[in-house]
Formats: structure tokens, C-alpha cells, sequence
């Protein structure tokens, strides 16, 4: 158990020792904060009212979040091969199992870390630039926690799909350009399917990422999809993602 430990916080220290992830954090600051600016400044009808309408709209910043996310997940098993630092990596001790998942969690929590601070920074923000909510507002703290739980769980299965590619291939730029496309096109994809009433296509990941049509006053996108079938599509999605990664990056022979 020490071992992982070490491991992550190794990992961590590789991601954290490096200027651009300090540059990817403070960017979610600064555009938060812009964004409020604009808001009481240069926009003419008042879009957020207190603190929560605000945090409620800045919400749709998690797509960035997730890019930033991205760009780390996708760079941490290509970039060793790239770097040629894999060969120095794999004379430790622990397994290629172990190094590979301590990856992915140090991975897994800088996603983590970054929508804590977009959700902290849009509250602090929220409350210096709008002030505090008022009496008979719909939104609450816990509501909109709830909605970044949800989101949570779509970035973390697109950051899987990364993390996938980048073990596999050896590639970020393919990690990256691919899991771009796959965020920004599968919802498009996906509703034309769901328009023509293709029912075969719930068993597309996809279709099962975003758990919140299973919530009051909401509905599946298609005929025969319930919680228990989405969850189980991701677990079985999972599955096949990490088992991927793992059984590639075991058997590759990095001799070369």
C-alpha cells in the first residue's frame, strides 16, 4: 500500500513540478473572474442575479476543465515513451500494473482538482461580484453540486478514454486529438440516432454517459434504457477501457 502511495505522489510531483499545469490552474481562475467582468460590465441585461445563478452558468466551464484535464491525462504514459524516461521508470521495483495505475490516478485527481476550483472560484466570485442568493431561489449549493456530480462522471469516463489511447498508442497528440473529437462530436452523432430511433444505439457508450435523464422530470433518450442498463454499460465500457491499457502496457516491450 506504501508502495502505490509513493507511486502517486510521485506522479503527482511529475504533474505538478511543471509550469503549465500552474498556467492550467490559474486560467480557470482568471477565466472565472473574467467572466464576472463581463457580466456587470460590458453585457447590458443583467445575466446573474447572486452567487448561485452565477455558479450555475459557469457550470458550462467544465468542457474546459476537461481540455486542461486532457493535456495532462494524454502526456502521462506517451510523454515517458516520447521522453525515453520509460526504461528508467520500469526498473523499479513495483509492477508495470501498479506504475500504470498510479497514473491514472494522479490523473483522475488533477481532473478532480481542477472542477473543486472552478466550483470554489465560481462561489467566491459569485459572491464578491453578485452577492449572496436571495430569498425563494430555486438553485442551492446542493443542486448545483449535484449537476458537477453528473458532469463528473461524463469527464471521467472521456478522461478514461484518454488515458486509454495515450498507454496504448504511445501517442498524446493522438490521446488529445481523438478524445477532442470524441467529447464534441459523440453528442451530435448521438442525436441523430436518437432522432431516427435507432434503439440499438443505447449500447454505445455515449448514450449512457450523462445519468441525469434518469432524474425527476426527466426521460431516456431511447426506448429500454434504465439506470441499472446505463450503469451497467459503463461498467462493462470500463472495463474493456482499463483492460485495454493494462494489458497493453504489460506486454510492450520498450527495449527499443
Amino acid at each position: 500500500m506504501s508502495n502505490m502511495l509513493n507511486l502517486i505522489k510521485n506522479e503527482n510531483m511529475k504533474i505538478y513540478r511543471r509550469p503549465r499545469t500552474w498556467v492550467m490552474l490559474a486560467l480557470v481562475l482568471v477565466i472565472v473572474i473574467g467572466l464576472a467582468v463581463l457580466f456587470t460590465t460590458v453585457i447590458d441585461e443583467e445575466v446573474a442575479e447572486n452567487m448561485l445563478q452565477f455558479m450555475n452558468i459557469t457550470k458550462n466551464l467544465t468542457i474546459i476543465v476537461f481540455i486542461l484535464a486532457v493535456v495532462v491525462t494524454a502526456d502521462i504514459v506517451a510523454g515517458e515513451f516520447t521522453w525515453g524516461t520509460i526504461k528508467l521508470l520500469l526498473i523499479r521495483p513495483a509492477t508495470r500494473s501498479k506504475i500504470l495505475f498510479s497514473k491514472y490516478i494522479a490523473s483522475t485527481l488533477f481532473l478532480l482538482l481542477l472542477l473543486v476550483l472552478l466550483y470554489v472560484s465560481s462561489a467566491i466570485v459569485g459572491l464578491l461580484f453578485f452577492g449572496n442568493a436571495g430569498t425563494g431561489e430555486e438553485l442551492s449549493f446542493l443542486s448545483i453540486l449535484k449537476s458537477y456530480g453528473f458532469i463528473t462522471l461524463d469527464l471521467f469516463v472521456n478522461l478514461s478514454i484518454a488515458f486509454m489511447i495515450s498507454s496504448v498508442f504511445r501517442s498524446s497528440t493522438l490521446a488529445i486529438a481523438l478524445s477532442f473529437i470524441f467529447t464534441f462530436v459523440s453528442g451530435t452523432v448521438m442525436g441523430i440516432l436518437i432522432s431516427l430511433k435507432y434503439t440499438w444505439a443505447k449500447y454505445i457508450l455515449f448514450a449512457n454517459t450523462n445519468l441525469e435523464v434518469y432524474t425527476p422530470g426527466n426521460m431516456p433518450p431511447l426506448e429500454g434504457m434504465t439506470l441499472g442498463f446505463s450503469i451497467t454499460m459503463l461498467i462493462l465500457y470500463y472495463i474493456i477501457l482499463m483492460g485495454m491499457s493494462f494489458l497493453v502496457f504489460r506486454k510492450r516491450d520498450v527495449a527499443g
